[in-house]
């Protein structure tokens, strides 16, 4: 099954549009100006804005509310409108726009902590070091901050721990509609979602289909916060196991199917090969497994923007990467499934499954 790709991220480059070098030149200057354009939205993300404002309202009162300067407030938001976020009124107020609810904590569509992820302190330091990671081939961040990114998080900043996790939860609202959509869960009766985070997937595969039994494995810190329907007491509770288990070591559940949404991107090839190989050790006969991901194309095909830039983000963090079709087909076969085929959904991901090997 083919879709069209949603696009997130920055448009590309008119190329080709017939622009003067001039013109082109200007369209250059606004693309790298981007920083600044993002710094602005973290500002208002940080000062939560948005969750101040209702109906429209004063300048000053807005002031009061989010605990700021007024006439350094009066410039942000001036630069905030100018993007589309927020809108002045003639009468010095401000109100929402269909951006800036997005902002919103409760907005049924917020971006609230991806934003906060996307331009967290560590974030933009990995971004300035672009071209140190490609001269050397070496990750920056265990460089710049003395450890892996998920040490860091336990270690030195739970607090960006929390705002990762939900944005994971965020961002997964995006495709799980689309994803349990385009499963085939023909013969299925147990499904294992590995590395699940908080389970918003597989809470999305239970609800559809009401035969199937779940499972979640993730660490014993992500799996505390799984969301409240798969908990005790929860809607799906009584269809669903927790596991508590390091994915890298052994996937203790024996399914029909189990599902990783971009917990591949996470790990370089020895590491996926390893979980893989997990999988099939616990799988039954004929087990399926989909792996949710982005996939590179090859050639002159056009990639998404963000497939590309996530792909830039994992060479940075180390030690992981995007992969091509031919990447994953690679990692099945030496893990013992056949590559069975890559369906592409309506959002820049692609369900690439495999079969286990009789």
């Amino acid at each position: 099954m083919a879709a069209t790709p949603l696009r997130i991220g920055p448009e590309p480059l008119p190329v080709g549009s017939g622009q003067s070098p001039f013109e082109a030149a200007g369209t250059v200057r606004r693309f790298v100006q981007m920083m600044w354009s993002s710094g602005l939205v973290q500002a208002a993300t940080d000062l939560r804005i948005a969750d101040r404002i209702d109906e429209p309202v004063a300048l000053d009162e807005l002031a009061r509310r989010t605990g700021t300067d007024p006439a350094a407030l009066l410039r942000l938001m001036r630069a905030l409108a100018a993007h589309g976020f927020f809108a002045a009124g003639d009468d010095g107020t401000f109100r929402h726009t269909e951006f800036s609810r997005a902002l919103r904590e409760d907005a049924p569509g917020s971006v609230r902590n991806l934003t906060l992820l996307a331009n967290s302190e560590w974030n933009w330091r990995l971004w300035g070091n672009v071209a140190d990671a490609v001269r050397t081939g070496e990750a920056v961040f265990p460089s710049a901050y003395g450890k892996d990114l998920y040490s860091y998080f336990r270690d030195d900043n739970p607090e960006a721990a929390t705002v990762f996790n939900r944005a994971m939860s965020e961002s997964g609202k995006w495709t799980t509609g689309p994803i349990v959509e385009a499963l085939d869960l023909d013969g299925v009766r147990t499904v294992a979602d590995v590395g699940g985070g908080q389970g918003g997937l597989l809470a999305g595969v239970l609800a559809k289909n009401q035969e199937l039994l779940g499972t979640l494995l993730d660490s014993p810190e992500v799996l505390r916060q799984a969301g409240e329907s798969l908990r005790t007491g929860g809607e799906l509770a009584d269809r669903v196991t927790l596991i508590p288990a390091d994915i890298r070591e052994s996937v203790p559940v024996t399914a029909d199917l189990y599902v990783m949404r971009q917990v591949m991107h996470i790990w370089d090839d020895e590491t996926c090969l390893k979980i893989l190989r997990n999988c099939a050790a616990s799988a039954k006969a004929n087990a399926r497994i989909v792996l949710v991901e982005h996939v590179v194309t090859e050639g002159a095909e056009p990639n998404p923007t963000f497939t590309v830039l996530l792909d830039l983000l994992m060479m940075l963090i180390g030690p992981g990467r995007e992969r091509t079709e031919r990447d994953f087909g690679k990692l099945l076969d030496a893990a013992g499934f056949d590559l069975v085929g890559v369906t592409r959904i309506h959002a820049p991901l692609a369900l690439v499954t495999g079969e286990l090997r009789s």
